[in-house]
């Protein structure tokens, strides 16, 4: 499904549509998203001690099935499916799926190459924190990211606040401005001195699988991605944290 082409020069009502959907589906989001994963958690402790990582875990699982909803909800209130370029995969997406990867891994590890050149420290990720306390939590994660947070965070940030934005401005600016909105949402995942530098890195990963969604044209390659790369991040912690590596 193709996108509406751009409307720089719209009205002031299509300015606030788009900047009110936006911040109304990012609110109930998080809104929602935190109700279901306590939801979640509540029902996950009454078979399961509360210390078990397995809790945190469908916590989680929660919580993007919470994104799911309002991403589903929002698309169906207003009938607006065209919004979200979606297609089953072809050969061409798998190509895009792992070209994808590749661009956004390398991207982290230049990023990350750089910042130890400059001696710049990134913050304290509080997923880190707690899969170090127990490092089978990496491994539940790794289930997670790639069935629900990757298409989760997908449908919300490059599904519809980027394509509410592309609609108004054209590509480019949407991809800065929908990735300014994701960084925006990573705020509470990460706390100490380099807490901005992480969000920064979160824009840029953000900024790569809003482009590789703009040239596939295809969502499902962006989630796909994005819940691999997620992947290969908890597997590579639970390697460092059993010390497997």
């Amino acid at each position: 499904m193709a996108h509406d082409s751009a409307r720089a020069s719209g009205s002031s009502g299509d300015h606030l549509q788009t900047y009110g959907g936006i911040i109304i589906v990012v609110a109930l989001a998080l809104i929602v998203g935190a109700t279901f994963g306590s939801l979640a958690k509540g029902f996950a402790i009454n078979f399961l001690p509360q210390t078990d990582p397995l809790v945190g875990a469908l916590s989680s699982a929660g919580q993007f099935v919470g994104f799911g909803v309002v991403g589903v909800g929002y698309l169906a209130a207003r009938d607006d499916w065209r919004l979200v370029r979606f297609d089953w995969p072809t050969r061409r997406d798998l190509l895009w799926i792992g070209g994808g990867l590749v661009a956004v891994v390398g991207v982290y590890l230049g990023a990350t190459a750089l910042m130890n050149v400059l001696g710049i420290q990134s913050g304290n990720s509080v997923i880190a924190q707690q899969g170090r306390e127990s490092p089978v939590y990496f491994l539940y994660l790794t289930v997670v990211t790639i069935v629900l947070v990757g298409p989760a965070e997908e449908l919300i940030f490059r599904g519809i606040a980027f394509g509410e934005l592309r609609r108004l401005w054209g590509p480019m600016p949407a991809i800065a401005l929908s990735s300014l909105v994701f960084a925006s949402i990573h705020l509470w995942s990460f706390s100490g001195e380099g807490m901005y530098v992480s969000l920064a890195m979160v824009f840029l990963l953000g900024s790569v699988l809003a482009v590789v969604y703009e040239k596939s044209g295809n969502l499902l390659v962006a989630a796909v991605v994005h819940g691999l790369f997620n992947a290969v991040q908890f597997l590579v912690s639970y390697a460092q944290a059993t010390g497997l590596a």
